[in-house]
């Protein structure tokens, strides 16, 4: 096989993985507080040795997806469990392994018992480290986080911010957990906004664009292949005839 044709497929392989992400922001788009993970191309020179001769071989991939951290719009929904946090920040949240996970989504909800926690049922962690009962889902949060219910604080929702984000991964599709043992550190000036969501951070209207352009760069690929396997096919008829 040629080293076009390695190229060619690797370039295809790379323009499929590319739509899969590109298809992942779109079907979020409407997600509070989703923050797009974004992957680049990069070339690739590979040697393959065969007795004493060393020929390289191009081929394109994608990098490791980053995340980014951009912030979304803040829209109002009027519910007075939905928060928004402006500017950086995450609310802690306990997972089932009894790990944390942080998120920027704040469409928080009152369980049977009056247990604050998010849309998949987890608890929303205060600044003291303890899950959030509340009395009442009509409650009056101030931009601290700090908890009111018949002119008496009852809580705080924590916000905790990291120095370095770059450390966080996906965990569950709505969390983020460091890759390491980074931890973060309670935020010194929170800002958060009752009866508000963060929207994406997802440009519809410049992701169509993109995957508009993937899909015909798929395409140059595909045929790239079909003309390096043409190409191969005739070498091959030559090397018979001879």
């Amino acid at each position: 096989m040629s080293s076009g044709k390695y190229g060619a497929i690797s370039g295809a392989v790379a323009r499929m993985q590319m739509l899969d992400n590109i298809s992942e922001r779109l079907a979020a788009v409407k997600t509070p507080g989703y923050k797009k993970g974004m992957v680049t191309f990069e070339a690739r020179l590979g040697e393959a040795t065969s007795g004493l001769a060393t020929q390289a071989t191009n081929y394109s991939r994608l990098t490791a997806p980053e995340i980014d951290f951009t912030p979304g719009s803040i829209e109002y929904s009027g519910a007075p469990l939905d928060l928004a946090i402006s500017g950086d920040g995450f609310f802690k949240i306990q997972r089932p392994d009894g790990t944390f996970g942080y998120a920027r989504k704040g469409n928080f909800q009152l369980t049977g018992d009056g247990k604050l926690v998010d849309a998949n049922g987890l608890p929303v962690m205060g600044t003291a480290g303890g899950e959030i009962i509340l009395p009442r889902p009509d409650v009056d949060i101030s931009l601290d986080g700090s908890i009111w219910a018949d002119e008496k604080q009852i809580g705080q929702i924590g916000l905790f911010s990291f120095e370095d984000t770059s450390v966080l991964k996906k965990v569950g599709g709505e969390l983020f957990q460091p890759v390491d043992n980074t931890q973060p550190v309670p935020h010194p000036n929170p800002q958060i906004v009752q009866k508000n969501l963060e929207g994406s951070n997802v440009d519809m209207m410049k992701t169509m664009v993109q995957m508009t352009l993937n899909l015909r760069e798929f395409e140059a690929t595909q045929k790239a292949l079909k003309i390096y396997s043409d190409m191969d096919g005739k070498a091959a008829e030559l090397g018979l005839v001879q």
